[in-house]
């Protein structure tokens, strides 16, 4: 049977189309590419080899078996299941794995514990913030630099591809220039925790390499990201395949995956009640728009994002990299509706924030100001304030 059409048929029977039908103009436009590119981001992978050829050359190394297990629903993640450890180093590469095919170890077993400490607002409320620690079990090389990496939401990512570079960079203030204790700094991309991945083929490509350990174009390596220094990972068979170009992912089964995402809808904006509209305007008030932006292409987009760099402070630096250890991309805030169901929500880079209150509470350096003055609102005005977020 045509691969492209038996996946089609196994989404159907699988009943995994529902993103699809909450969006009928993406299915109208995307068509078989978009419902092609669901089941791929849907399927389980399997090692290679198997009798399954068409979703073998899963690892070696590996975190997940599918793109929609750190990305349930196209949602962001939850840190038991999709936080990843980027790291560089010459033996683990550049990012850690905690699964492996049948017969290899993996590289370390993770575990997270919580210290906490109390925030003290306006009206004397008492607010708990978590700290997370990280163990990394049977490691060979330790303490080394990391930066702990939650998945994000999905929704919208292709109608950020489609900003101007330039109207992003209009938006930055490297020196702060106009004084307002904003900086915004471009990175090498739009897309990342750390605006470093240019566009989504490198983001999807990268992902599939390095979460997976699947091969596609921009990284044709079919063992993902074994190093020289992993022998018996480099010994593992591979699913790359004559039949896609000596990849695992060929290149017209990419396309598809890159259509479903470029194609996943937004949820619809909650505004009309009134504490949501007197929540935007203290949001607006308090500064949070300085860095959550909207305004694209001539009002048309509105991310909540300027999708640049900021210093967020100490508390919320990694380790990795000393130069932009507190830096972070500002993250969307268009889609937090479609979360607000979550039986459990996880906000920030690496989901230590329970709420959207705990996530604004962690903020400190550039966001300090804002923070502050969200800390002494009154309730009132801090609850519909959180309202306009959940509705976005």
């Amino acid at each position: 049977m045509n691969f492209r059409l038996l996946i089609i048929f196994l989404s159907f029977v699988a009943g995994n189309i529902c993103i699809a039908q909450s969006n009928p103009f993406a299915i109208s436009q995307a068509g078989l590419d978009y419902l092609t590119g669901q089941a791929l981001f849907e399927k389980t992978w399997v090692s290679a080899p198997s009798s399954t050829r068409a979703s073998d050359g899963l690892g070696p190394l590996y975190n997940a078996r599918s793109c929609a297990q750190c990305h349930e629903n196209a949602g962001r993640g939850k840190p038991e299941v999709a936080l990843i450890f980027r790291v560089d180093d010459e033996y683990y590469g550049k990012q850690l794995q905690t699964r492996a095919v049948a017969g290899l170890p993996a590289e370390t077993q993770i575990t997270i514990s919580y210290s906490s400490r109390i925030e003290v607002l306006s009206d004397f409320d008492e607010i708990l913030l978590y700290q997370p620690h990280y163990q990394f079990l049977d490691m060979l090389t330790e303490p080394f630099p990391f930066s702990p990496r939650l998945a994000p939401s999905l929704a919208g990512v292709g109608v950020l591809e489609t900003i101007p570079l330039t109207e992003i960079l209009a938006k930055a203030d490297p020196q702060d220039g106009n004084g307002d204790g904003i900086s915004g700094r471009a990175g090498l991309g739009r897309f990342g925790w750390k605006a470093d991945v240019i566009n989504l083929e490198q983001q999807t490509g990268l992902a599939l390499s390095v979460d997976l350990g699947i091969s596609s174009e921009l990284f044709p390596n079919p063992e993902g990201d074994c190093t020289a220094l992993q022998g018996d990972c480099l010994s593992r068979s591979n699913g790359a395949s004559g039949q896609d170009q000596n990849l695992e992912m060929g290149q017209a089964a990419f396309s598809s995956l890159l259509s479903f995402l470029r194609n996943i809808p937004l949820p619809a904006i909650n505004d009309s009640n009134r504490s949501s509209n007197s929540g935007k305007a203290v949001f607006e008030n308090i500064g949070c728009m300085s860095c959550h932006q909207t305004g694209y292409v001539q009002g048309s987009i509105n991310p909540y994002s300027d999708l640049l760099l900021h210093d967020m402070g100490n508390a919320l630096a990694d380790t990795l990299d000393d130069e932009l250890s507190k830096e972070w991309r500002t993250p969307p805030l268009w889609g937090l509706s479609a979360y607000q169901q979550a039986a459990e929500q996880y906000y920030l880079h690496d989901g230590r924030a329970r709420s959207l209150l705990e996530a604004i509470l962690w903020h400190g350096g550039e966001a300090e100001s804002a923070k502050q003055a969200f800390a002494a609102l009154s309730k009132t005005d801090r609850e519909d304030l959180i309202s306009f977020l959940q509705g976005i």
